[in-house]
């Protein structure tokens, strides 16, 4: 089955970034002020932190497959219209309570649940969305996608470095000053909705009629057949579990408790990462096309499991934040290479509820990874934390090399558009 590219001179795409932009606008806002609100204005202690980050990524494990079915048996544009929509109310809700005096913890774990639950729902619907406009050339597509994302992380989380000024120029308080990110946290949101709105409609191509387990336990057995997206899936599941888990607790705690930092410092840390993803995608765009990819996912992924392990040596906070840079280059890499493997390789009718499970791989091992790290903190400390889950992330892509086609992924020769199969089996 070949699909047909829409033409970009549309402006289908450029609506569609927007939307991107806007999304991830709004999540780099709230990947500060989240932490920020937990750890430093209630000073919740480590393992609170962890469950309440696991909260806000937990819905990912119990909905992304529901919403990865949805995807493909919905108009996707509909489901980004609605979860932008929806997704302004938690943000305004808690930039009241914060502007009230009535923050408390249990506002933000009911915060996280729904903006997690949103996520779940979006992330499926977008990424089969862009696999639809992509066209022959999905490494190109992915990347560009991938840099409006990082782009528009980068830009949120930069904005919240205003926080300590504002108080100063203003008059505000600190938590006006929240409150009033929080605004535009929502603002942006429903910005967003309106550029997703002006897209096309986007059909169901999912056409068989089986009940709604069978269909998602069909998407796992195409992941599990495949030698290209399997062994991609277990090493982005592990990610979220070693990597993700430990960057969202461990780095708010050690800000706080080691550097004696606050928003700024936090901010600070965020920007250094996602200023290496952002290196990293804008690299892989000038290369273009990545044939080795299974090496250069091998390299990237190693890397960081020997900066996590730098993390058990004390060091200034320039040195913590250039590993965090060199951690973001490597997580860009990776993020950007997987995606375009699951996305060029699944077949069209499965794609949405493969790139769920893709997703669920990196969201869904979030929560348990954030739990986990917030307990390893409080048995081990922090710097003593940060052992286990490099050990074992070593220990899986070794295990991947062996046993699997990881170390081998070759992706194949371009061809031209004209002559490009999309459905072109990869090694």
């Amino acid at each position: 089955m070949t699909q047909t590219a829409r033409p970009e001179g549309s402006g289908e795409l450029g609506w569609y970034m927007t939307g991107q932009a806007s999304w991830f606008i709004s999540l780099g806002m709230q990947f500060v002020l989240f932490p920020h609100l937990v750890a430093n204005v209630l000073q919740q202690p480590a393992f609170l932190v962890g469950v309440a980050q696991m909260c806000l990524q937990i819905p990912n494990l119990l909905f992304m497959l529901v919403g990865g079915l949805a995807a493909e048996r919905s108009d996707c544009r509909s489901i980004l219209v609605r979860v932008h929509l929806l997704a302004a109310v938690p943000a305004l809700g808690l930039g009241y309570a914060v502007l009230q005096g009535l923050l408390s913890y249990e506002i933000l774990i009911v915060y996280a649940l729904a903006m997690g639950t949103l996520g779940a729902f979006a992330v499926p619907a977008r990424d089969s969305s862009l696999s639809r406009m992509a066209g022959a050339d999905v490494q190109r597509a992915v990347t560009i996608a991938m840099g409006v994302q990082l782009t528009g992380q980068l830009f949120g989380m930069l904005s919240v470095q205003l926080i300590p000024i504002l108080p100063a120029t203003l008059g505000l308080t600190e938590a006006d000053s929240v409150s009033f990110f929080l605004h535009v946290q929502a603002a942006v949101m429903l910005l967003g909705g309106m550029a997703v709105y002006q897209l096309k409609p986007m059909p169901s191509l999912h056409k068989g009629t089986a009940p709604r387990l069978d269909d998602i336990l069909d998407g796992l057995r195409t992941v599990r057949r495949s030698p290209s997206i399997f062994p991609v899936v277990v090493l982005i599941t592990s990610i979220g579990l070693f990597y993700v888990g430990s960057f969202m607790v461990l780095m708010p705690l050690m800000v706080r408790d080691i550097y004696g930092g606050g928003v700024s410092e936090l901010s600070a840390a965020n920007l250094c990462f996602w200023g290496g993803t952002i290196l990293a995608t804008i690299t892989l765009l000038r290369i273009g096309h990545v044939e080795a990819r299974g090496k250069v996912l091998v390299f990237s992924v190693g890397t960081g499991a020997v900066i996590l392990l730098l993390f058990s040596f004390p060091m200034p906070f320039w040195m913590l934040c250039f590993l965090i840079f060199l951690w973001g280059i490597g997580a860009g890499t990776t993020m950007t290479i997987t995606r375009t493997i699951v996305q060029g390789d699944a077949p069209p009718t499965h794609r949405a509820r493969v790139l769920s499970i893709y997703q669920l791989g990196m969201m869904g091992g979030g929560p348990i990874g954030s739990f986990g790290m917030g307990g390893l903190i409080g048995i081990f400390g922090l710097t003593g934390s940060v052992i286990l889950p490099a050990l074992a992330m070593g220990s899986i892509i070794s295990w991947l090399c062996l046993r699997t086609q990881l170390w081998r992924l070759h992706a194949p020769r371009l061809l031209p558009e004209s002559e490009a199969d999309p459905q072109e089996p990869r090694p």
